[in-house]
């Protein structure tokens, strides 16, 4: 029975190791949100299916503003304030899991929306704008859908996912922007040293 008990402790031990080892590498700090690597893995998987989604794109604006006339500590409470106010847009519990922080970017994040077609997605877009609209927060939000049959890869469907989002900062901000078809937008196979987003046509 000792020797039982010793075995279940270290079971123990290394399931919360393990659990450390995963909150660590698959979720970002601030915000609890999973991280670009995990982001990466889900739209791959994705991808080798054949169920359609979409990606939702979200920009948030006046963060540089807060950082630089605030201090950085209250650039991290929008950004904790933003992601509560988008949480609070996700009305099925199981979306929650399609929420992601992207890459280093500070002020942005993904929304992958499985089985679920452009009209769908922009809909569940506007919650989202109108949520951070209730807390004094200006975004931009670009919105793509993959059919479930054309032949993409993961930096495809992000990159068209940005164009739109780029088309709704030219559009007059707090907007939401979209297209049915990501086989419109190629990536290209390597950014040159001092891409802006700005100059994607």
């Amino acid at each position: 029975r000792r020797q039982l008990s010793l075995l279940q402790t270290d079971q123990i031990l290394l399931a919360n190791k393990l659990g450390t080892i995963e909150q660590q590498t698959c979720f970002d700090a601030l915000t609890g949100l999973r991280n670009q690597r995990m982001f990466e893995a889900k739209v791959s998987m994705l991808l080798r299916g054949t169920e359609p989604f979409a990606l939702i794109y979200i920009d948030l604006d006046g963060l540089k503003a807060v950082n630089d006339g605030q201090g950085h500590p209250a650039g991290d409470q929008l950004i904790r304030r933003a992601v509560k106010a988008i949480r609070s847009a996700v009305r099925r519990r199981v979306d929650l899991d399609g929420l992601f922080r992207r890459g280093d970017a500070a002020d942005e994040f993904w929304w992958v929306v499985e089985r679920s077609r452009i009209d769908i997605a922009v809909q569940l877009a506007e919650q989202v704008l109108t949520a951070l609209r209730s807390v004094s927060i200006i975004v931009l939000i670009g919105v793509v859908e993959w059919d479930g049959q054309s032949i993409q890869t993961c930096e495809q469907i992000e990159l068209a996912a940005e164009q739109q989002m780029q088309r709704a900062k030219r559009d007059g901000w707090n907007c939401v922007r979209w297209s049915p078809d990501v086989s419109e937008h190629r990536a290209p196979a390597a950014r040159p040293p001092g891409y802006m987003p700005d100059a994607v046509p």
